[in-house]
């Protein structure tokens, strides 16, 4: 049953890669002084005019003048209007496609909510901070994406404590089984049947114990699908050495 399990989830943990970035249907997200969103520019001519054309998508969702000035600083740039309407923003991630004879630029964009305000961190990984999600088997894997690997965990524990449960039991009955008859070759079943039980049962529990231990590292080790991480974290797990230990740190910040 182990090597079931371990190969099994070896299996679940093969993950395909994707081909096109998650953000690309359409995405929001906020904080106090950003927030994320998706443009999409279309032309028929260059990347070049279907970015320019993505960018202006800004100023028409905040109803600025049709006069505007745009300014590119490499990722960044700011958009100006005659009326004194200013928006700052930068480009987080950007996706190339052409259609037919039809050039279509997507990017992912962090907007400030007020051109004083500093971004807030920004980060496309696989990587996920630490969660208390770690503790219950699978649901680190699921949140991270790897649904069947988080499945398999947790199948794994519902089999490995529902063996130790069932064997436990019969050991029980193998051992009141040997009070209740005289027989000698009854009492020699019995007390085989209890040790075999027995033996069963220990397994399953130290199956149990390693599966959730490994649950627990991979939860925290292990990379996830692509997600978006916006603002800082408030807890951190991070290994740390000095001249007396080693070990793993777990930061929160306030």
């Amino acid at each position: 049953m182990l090597l079931f399990c371990v190969l099994f989830v070896f299996k679940c943990n093969e993950i395909n890669a994707q081909q096109k970035p998650i953000w690309l249907d359409g995405y929001y997200d906020e904080t106090s002084t950003s927030y994320l969103k998706v443009l999409v520019g279309t032309s028929n001519h260059s990347y070049d005019y279907a970015r320019e054309n993505a960018v202006k998508q800004l100023f028409k969702d905040n109803v600025i003048d049709s006069d505007v000035e745009i300014k590119m600083y490499g990722d960044m740039f700011d958009i100006r209007s005659n009326n004194n309407v200013r928006i700052k923003a930068r480009v987080i991630a950007e996706y190339r496609e052409k259609i037919a004879y039809d050039h279509i630029c997507h990017i992912l964009v962090q907007v400030a909510k007020d051109p004083s305000y500093d971004f807030d961190k920004v980060v496309i990984s696989d990587s996920y901070p630490f969660s208390a999600r770690v503790f219950l088997p699978g649901m680190a894997q699921i949140h991270k994406g790897q649904t069947a690997k988080g499945v398999c965990f947790i199948a794994g524990e519902i089999a490995f404590v529902g063996s130790a449960i069932v064997s436990h039991a019969l050991m029980k009955t193998n051992i009141n089984n040997i009070s209740s008859t005289h027989n000698s070759s009854l009492k020699y079943q019995y007390t085989k049947n209890a040790n075999t039980c027995q033996t069963v049962r220990n397994i399953s529990i130290a199956g149990a114990a390693a599966l959730y231990v490994w649950n627990v590292i991979d939860g925290i080790a292990a990379k996830g699908e692509e997600a978006i991480h916006l603002g800082q974290n408030n807890i951190s797990v991070s290994p740390y050495t000095d001249f007396n230990s080693t070990g793993i740190a777990l930061n929160f910040k306030f």
